[in-house]
């Protein structure tokens, strides 16, 4: 059976469930006429042919598994608890609003009825589906049914004890037929073992002293066969993913920090791209209030152009009103011991270098929106770390501080919507800033858009 193959578990849950995907919407087309009309007296004369459904079921046989296996449903040999209704109704959601999106670009009018009644659909075959899954890793547990021996190396009371437990818990179907530590066991002592305990998978944890027996014990693997598991224990990072990548045709292992995948990335700069523009356009009136104000208040341009940190401490210019005396920057230095901010950050509450018109800019927080600029130019995103002046990064004396800085800078994240100002320790804004990247999603930027709303219109902590 294919799922009792750890190599094919992963692909038949997928085609699986593209399958499922396919008869949900067909299944939701039949409730609509077959079921609604008896409990509901609807008309059916815009419900259309089964036929047209056709295109909308295969788009969803192949986004199904895409969209789940970005939502961390085909975790390898994990015995997931990610069945959860609200995790599988997103995902429902998510292929509804594709479904919706893509009938603009189709001659017919399929009801939209049918596309509500997949949803809930969707989610309850999945739910079912996942729920099986369990209950057949946990018959594989207690019945103790193994498809696959496995050799652990491990130079580690905890690792040797840590492994048996994961995989007899996770009711993989992969038993632990042997534990040996690499100090105590000769290479030739390994390959026979791999043939008394007919092996297919050698895992491998163990520490750095240990590499270089590790190395000849996973050529033996390739000459036998055998697939051999290493884990980046011996490594000790604690935030980055370990990743396999093909980079000039050489095999590396890449530890990356940031969390989401490339689809994300890129569906993030694709937003920030349009809604910038778009929102130049809807404010450009606004733009131009601003800067006559600014003009008429005090000579001076109306733009303040500062030298800013981007991804990875790149400086470019950033964009804002000014909101202060033209000559502010060289009076910082006699305000020193009034800043109120630890750290490398100047921050005071009662400025007197802001104008009038200034203080109204920032406690509104409509001295940023020139930001919308950099943004556009791809220079900033529109959420993301504050980006410090270069001379604030280059006062920093942690490494983990200079971690925000290995993401795109943006005009709002979560120190905006937690009071902002009212966050005094520099420690604390670096924790909320590294929070945002270790739990980044697109879907976590579209929060933090909408939670800096009321945020900016009552100006919780803004100076």
């Amino acid at each position: 059976m294919l799922l009792n193959d750890h190599r094919h578990s992963r692909v038949a849950l997928q085609l699986i469930d593209g399958l499922l995907a396919f008869s949900a919407l067909f299944l939701a087309y039949w409730i609509r006429i077959q079921l609604l009309p008896a409990a509901l007296p609807i008309e059916s004369r815009e419900i259309g042919d089964s036929f047209i459904y056709l295109p909308y079921a295969l788009l969803m046989a192949v986004a199904t598994p895409i969209v789940l296996e970005r939502r961390g449903f085909y975790r390898h040999l994990a015995l997931s608890s990610s069945g959860r209704i609200a995790s599988l109704l997103e995902v429902a959601l998510i292929l509804f609003l594709l479904a919706i999106s893509l009938i603009f670009f189709f001659k017919e009018s399929p009801s939209r009825l049918v596309f509500l009644f997949f949803v809930p659909t969707l989610t309850l075959i999945l739910f079912l589906r996942q729920t099986l899954l369990q209950k057949l890793r946990l018959f594989r547990k207690l019945n103790r049914k193994y498809s696959t021996n496995l050799i652990l190396i491990s130079d580690t009371e905890f690792g040797a004890r840590r492994w048996p437990d994961l995989f007899s818990d996770s009711g993989s179907g992969i038993r632990v037929a042997r534990h040996l530590n690499p100090a105590k066991t000769s290479l030739d002592d390994f390959v026979q073992i791999l043939h008394d305990e007919s092996a297919g998978i050698v895992l491998f944890e163990v520490e750095s002293t240990n590499l270089a027996w590790a190395t000849q014990a996973i050529q033996a693997c390739e000459e036998e066969g055998v697939e051999a598991w290493l884990s980046t224990h011996f490594v000790g990072a604690k935030i980055a993913q370990a990743h396999f990548e093909e980079v000039l045709d050489q095999n590396l292992l890449v530890f990356r920090t940031t969390r989401a995948g490339a689809w994300q990335s890129i569906l993030k700069m694709i937003f920030d791209r349009v809604a910038s523009a778009l929102l130049i356009i809807l404010i450009s009136p606004l733009l131009l209030l601003i800067w006559v104000a600014i003009r008429l208040e005090s000579s001076g341009p109306a733009i303040f152009c500062q030298k800013r940190s981007g991804r990875h401490g790149a400086p470019f210019t950033m964009y804002k009103f000014r909101t202060m005396v033209t000559d502010a920057e060289m009076r910082q230095a006699e305000l020193k011991a009034m800043n109120e901010m630890s750290g490398p950050v100047f921050k005071i509450k009662n400025d007197p270098r802001v104008t009038r018109v200034g203080a109204f800019l920032r406690f509104t927080s409509l001295d940023e929106l020139p930001q919308l600029f950099n943004v556009f130019l791809g220079q900033m995103s529109l959420v993301g770390p504050r980006p410090l002046p270069t001379y604030e990064t280059i006062a920093m004396t942690a490494n983990a501080q200079r971690r925000r800085l290995s993401v795109a800078p943006g005009m709002t994240c979560l120190w905006q919507i937690s009071g902002r100002n009212d966050v005094n320790d520099f420690s604390d804004w670096v924790r909320l800033d590294l929070e945002y990247i270790d739990q980044w999603s697109f879907w976590l930027d579209i929060q933090i858009l909408f939670r800096t709303i009321p945020a900016v219109l009552f100006g919780r902590g803004a100076r």
